[in-house]
C-alpha cells in the first residue's frame, strides 16, 4: 500500500510547486496524481522487491490543459523513492524531450522540495565514437576494406576537415561528443562514419573507453532517479534484452508520455527487410573485408578453417538469392517489368511454399555464415585488450568496427529470412509480409519486408510483464470514447486502470467547428484538387493565421499551385524549410502583422504548438483515414475479417478519430485561445460514421451546413 511518507511527499511537493509558481490547483491534475498513486501504491511485492501483482499499468487520457507532465512527475518521484525504483520518462518527440529536460523537470527539482537527480538518456548513435574518428583521421587507413565499407569512396577533404574540427573541439573539452550539442547540423552520411552501433563497439576493450562520450553519458544514468528517454530508445533497449542502456525493467517505473505512439514504435523495432542486390553487395563486402584482413594482418592458425570455409558459404547464399530473385520475378509476372515501384502483399502474410522453403534454407546458411563471422569478431575483440591475441592489438582496433558492422547487417538479413521461413499459427495474429519491385533509372532491385501487425503480444511479453510499473498518458488514447483500440494495439490487459480526464478548457466559448455549405465528398486527381483550391479561396482570410492540413503531399502541392498568386504568396508548406524554420518564419510574420497560411501533413496535425494569435483557424481538407494500401494495415484488416470482425469500424474509423482529434487540438492550446475549425470533407455529415467522429471531438460550438 501507499506509505504515509510517500503520500505526504506527493501532497507537499504539489502544494509547494503550485505556491512557488503562483498556480492554482487543477481538478484534472489532482485526479491524475491520485490515479497514478493508487495504481503504483497498490502493487504487491515479495521480500526481494519484485512485483507479484499484474495490475501495474495506469493509462490516463488527459485532455489539453490538464498539466499532465507535472501530475506524473509529482506522483511518481516520491513513489519511486519509497519503492527504491528508477523512473524512465519516455517521449515520442524531440520537442517534448527537450521541454522536459530544459524546463519541466528542473522546475520540479527547484520548486517542489523533492530531492532527486535526473539525466537525459540517448541512444549510442547520438554520440561520437572517438575510436572511429581516430581511424578516419589516420593517414594509413585500410584503404581497400574501408572504401568498400563506405560505398566505394574514402573520406572527402570536406569530411576530413569536419572530423578534425570535431576532434579539436572534443579534445579541448569545448564539445562533449553529443551530436545534438554540436552548433551546426552534421549530415547523416558524415555522422555515420564517426559513430558506432553496439556491434561496432568493443566496450571496455576500446583504447578510448575512458573518454567515450556514450559511456560517460551512461555513467550519469547510474546516479539518476529520473531518466528522460524516448520510445525508440526504450524499444531498442527492450530489443537487446532490457537493462542494456537503461535500468532493468523490473527495477523501473516507466512513464510513456505521448503514449499513443508506443505501439507503432514497437512494431517498427521488430520489423525486418532485405533488398536482394544490397544483400549481394553485403556478401561481397564480407568476402573483401576478410580477404583484405588476411592480406594486411595475416590469418591466425585458429581461424584458418573459419576463413577458408567462408567463400563456399557465401557462394551458397548467392545461389539461393538468385533462385529467390527468379522465383519472385516469375511470381509477379508482367508487373516485374513495370517502371517505378510495384508492390505485392502476401494475403494474411502467407508466402508461397517454394519461397518459404528457400527462406528456410537462406536462414540456415545465414546462421552458418554469421557463426563464422562471429568467430572473427571474437578474435578481434579479445586481441584488442591484450598484446598476445590472435591479431596485433592495433590491427584488431582498426578492424573490429568494420567486421562488427557487417555482422550486424548480416544478422538483420537473417531475421527477414527467418520470418519468411516461419508459418504463422492458425490462431495467432499473422505477420505482414510483402515485396517491392523497384525498377527505375537509379535502382533495379527487389525488396522483401516483414512486420508484426500488432504490437500487443510484443509489448505484453517484453515490457508490461517485465516492468515494475508503468504510466501511459496522452491527450489521445481513446477512440470514439473507448480504450478498446489502444488496448488491442498495446497489449495492456483489461484489468489495468484506465481513466479519462477531461480538458479544463471552455471549448464551446473558445472555438467553433464549421462544416461549410461548399464542403465536398473526398476524391482524387486534378478535378478534386481544383475543387479544394476553389473552396479554400473563400476560407483563407489575411486577418486569420491559418493551418491547412492535408492527407497527401501531392494534393498539398497541387492545391497551392492552383491558388491565385495573391493567396499563394502567403503560403508556406512544411516542405519549404525544416519544421522549426517554418514555425519561426510563421511566427515572425504574425508578429509583424503579416498574413501567414501554413500547409502541412500529419506531422503538423500533431507536433506543433501555436498559441494565441499564431493560430486562429484550422482547415481540415480531408478526413484523416489511413492509406488503404499500407501492407501492415491491410493485413490487419484481413485478419479481423477472418475473425468475423469489421476492420473499418474497429480500425479505420477509430484511427481517423484519433487523428482528427489531434488535428483539432492544434487550435486551443491555452485557456485564452480562440478560433475556428473548418472541415471541408462532406463525409463528416453525410456518412453514418461521421456522427461518431464528431462525438469524439471537443465540444466546440458547431455550425454544420454540409
Amino acid at each position: 500500500m501507499l506509505s504515509s511518507e510517500a503520500k505526504s511527499n506527493i501532497q507537499s511537493g504539489y502544494s509547494k510547486i503550485l505556491e512557488k509558481n503562483k498556480l492554482k490547483p487543477r481538478r484534472g491534475q489532482k485526479q491524475m496524481i491520485a490515479a497514478i498513486a493508487r495504481t503504483i501504491g497498490n502493487i504487491q511485492q515479495d521480500d526481494d522487491g519484485n512485483r507479484t501483482s499484474n495490475q501495474q499499468v495506469c493509462v490516463v487520457e488527459a485532455g489539453t490543459g490538464t498539466g499532465k507532465t507535472l501530475a506524473y512527475l509529482i506522483a511518481t518521484i516520491p513513489l519511486a523513492a519509497d519503492l527504491n525504483k528508477k523512473i524512465i520518462v519516455s517521449t515520442a518527440t524531440v520537442a517534448l524531450q527537450e521541454q522536459l529536460i530544459v524546463k519541466d523537470i528542473p522546475d520540479v527539482a527547484k520548486n517542489s522540495g523533492l530531492d532527486f537527480k535526473y539525466a537525459l538518456a540517448k541512444g549510442r548513435g547520438r554520440y561520437l565514437c572517438v575510436h572511429k574518428l581516430d581511424q578516419e583521421l589516420k593517414d594509413q587507413r585500410m584503404q581497400d576494406a574501408a572504401m568498400d565499407m563506405f560505398g566505394g569512396i574514402d573520406a572527402s577533404d570536406d569530411q576530413k576537415a569536419l572530423f578534425q574540427k570535431l576532434l579539436d573541439q572534443f579534445t579541448s573539452a569545448k564539445w562533449d561528443g553529443d551530436r545534438d550539442n554540436w552548433p551546426e547540423q552534421i549530415e547523416q552520411q558524415d555522422w555515420s562514419m564517426v559513430t558506432a552501433t553496439h556491434r561496432e563497439c568493443s566496450n571496455r576493450r576500446c583504447p578510448h573507453f575512458n573518454a567515450c562520450p556514450f559511456f560517460t553519458a551512461r555513467k550519469s544514468l547510474e546516479d539518476a532517479d529520473v531518466i528522460i528517454a524516448n520510445h525508440d530508445l526504450v524499444m531498442a533497449d527492450i530489443n537487446l534484452g532490457g537493462g542494456a542502456v537503461l535500468p532493468e525493467p523490473s527495477n523501473s517505473i516507466y512513464v510513456f508520455d505521448e503514449g499513443h505512439h508506443l505501439p507503432d514504435k514497437a512494431i517498427s523495432h521488430f520489423a525486418s527487410q532485405v533488398k536482394l542486390h544490397q544483400e549481394e553487395n553485403l556478401l561481397k563486402q564480407i568476402s573483401k573485408a576478410v580477404d583484405t584482413l588476411g592480406k594486411q594482418c595475416g590469418t591466425p592458425m585458429g581461424l584458418l578453417q573459419v576463413v577458408s570455409a567462408m567463400p563456399e558459404h557465401i557462394g551458397n547464399i548467392n545461389g539461393q538469392l538468385s533462385y529467390v530473385r527468379h522465383l519472385l520475378i516469375d511470381f509477379m509476372g508482367d508487373q516485374a517489368d513495370a517502371e517505378g515501384t510495384v508492390q505485392h502483399r502476401f494475403r494474411m502474410g502467407k508466402v508461397p511454399d517454394g519461397l518459404k522453403e528457400l527462406a528456410g534454407e537462406l536462414n540456415k546458411t545465414h546462421n552458418t555464415l554469421y557463426g563464422l563471422v562471429d568467430k572473427v569478431v571474437e578474435a578481434l575483440k579479445s586481441s584488442i585488450s591484450k598484446d598476445d591475441g590472435e591479431y596485433k592489438q592495433s590491427d584488431a582496433e582498426r578492424w573490429f568496427p568494420i567486421i562488427g558492422m557487417l555482422q550486424a547487417r548480416l544478422e538483420g538479413a537473417g531475421l527477414l529470412w527467418l520470418s519468411y521461413a516461419q508459418a504463422d499459427f492458425d490462431d495467432a495474429v499473422p505477420v505482414a509480409r510483402w515485396i517491392d519491385r523497384i525498377n527505375n533509372e537509379y535502382e533495379d532491385d527487389i525488396g522483401m519486408y516483414s512486420s508484426p501487425i500488432l504490437a500487443a503480444e510484443l509489448l505484453a511479453k517484453n515490457l508490461w510483464s517485465r516492468c515494475f510499473a508503468a504510466v501511459v498518458t496522452s491527450a489521445t488514447l481513446t477512440a470514439l470514447g473507448k480504450f478498446d483500440r489502444f488496448r488491442m494495439k498495446s497489449g495492456i490487459a483489461r484489468d489495468n486502470h484506465c481513466e479519462i480526464i477531461e480538458s479544463p478548457f471552455d471549448y464551446p466559448n473558445l472555438g467553433k467547428l464549421v462544416v461549410p455549405k461548399d464542403a465536398v465528398e473526398a476524391g482524387h486527381g486534378d478535378e478534386y484538387s481544383q475543387k479544394i483550391s476553389d473552396i479554400l479561396q473563400g476560407h483563407l482570410k489575411e486577418s486569420e493565421s491559418t493551418l491547412v492540413l492535408f492527407t497527401s503531399r501531392r494534393m498539398m502541392n497541387d492545391v497551392k499551385y492552383k491558388l491565385p498568386y495573391d493567396i499563394a504568396d502567403h503560403i508556406m508548406t512544411q516542405d519549404d524549410y525544416s519544421k522549426q524554420e517554418v514555425i519561426k518564419r510563421h511566427k515572425d510574420k504574425i508578429d509583424n502583422e503579416l498574413p501567414s497560411f501554413l500547409f502541412g501533413l500529419a506531422s503538423f496535425a500533431e507536433g506543433i504548438d501555436l498559441p494565441g494569435n499564431y493560430l486562429q483557424h484550422v482547415v481540415i481538407v480531408r478526413l484523416p483515414f489511413s492509406v488503404p494500401d499500407d501492407p501492415v494495415d491491410a493485413t490487419l484488416a484481413e485478419w479481423l475479417e477472418s475473425k468475423g470482425r469489421n476492420p473499418f469500424m474497429e480500425i479505420s474509423v477509430p484511427d481517423a478519430s484519433v487523428r482528427l482529434i489531434q488535428a483539432c487540438g492544434r487550435l486551443i492550446r491555452t485557456e485564452t485561445d480562440t478560433g475556428k475549425i473548418t472541415i471541408l470533407d462532406k463525409r463528416i455529415v453525410s456518412k453514418r460514421y461521421g456522427n461518431l467522429l464528431l462525438d469524439g471531438l471537443p465540444n466546440f460550438s458547431r455550425d454544420l451546413h454540409g
